[in-house]
């Protein structure tokens, strides 16, 4: 899935616990869902791209 730019994305897993994604022109932003109001987390998107390449190669899988 590619993000839409400057638009918040929700991701689940299930439950009521869901992520929000943003990518903008210079990061990608993260909050949780159920506390929009709080200030999201700030990622370059190189780092963006390490982190979701190590989520794809099962690096942070807890098995």
């Amino acid at each position: 899935m590619t993000l839409k730019s400057y638009e918040w994305t929700k991701f689940s897993g299930g439950g009521s616990n869901c992520v929000e994604v943003m990518r903008t022109a210079d990061e990608v932003l993260v909050r949780n869902s159920n506390r929009p109001d709080e200030p999201p987390q700030r990622f370059t998107h190189t780092e963006w791209a390490y982190f979701t390449q190590g989520a794809k190669l099962g690096v942070f899988d807890l098995d």
